[in-house]
């Protein structure tokens, strides 16, 4: 019984210790995928990146445009079904 209570003490405490890996990891991508100010060609002179330890850092042109998702697409195509048939029934005499 003893090794069953020490068992589960040393599993809960390698799944927290996993946990805190996790976050880290979560937190240092959010980090690195915060958006950055765009430096111009004056400030990215060779004293200044000696500074930062000589390391490049790659600016994106324009964000990724995000996808349109299947919900999105039904709704769009939905109401203009529906707009279609509200201006049939105003045509139609009957």
């Amino acid at each position: 019984m003893v090794d069953m209570a020490k068992l589960k003490e040393d599993a809960l405490r390698r799944k927290q210790e996993h946990e805190e890996k996790e976050l880290k990891r979560q937190m240092q991508r959010r980090k690195s995928a915060a958006p950055r100010k765009r430096k111009t060609a004056s400030s990215r002179s060779a004293p200044n990146t000696a500074a930062r330890g000589g390391r490049t850092q790659v600016v994106q042109a324009q964000p990724k445009k995000r996808k349109r998702s299947i919900s999105r697409w039904v709704l769009d195509i939905l109401l203009v079904l529906g707009a279609l048939l509200v201006m049939v029934m105003f045509i139609n005499p009957f």
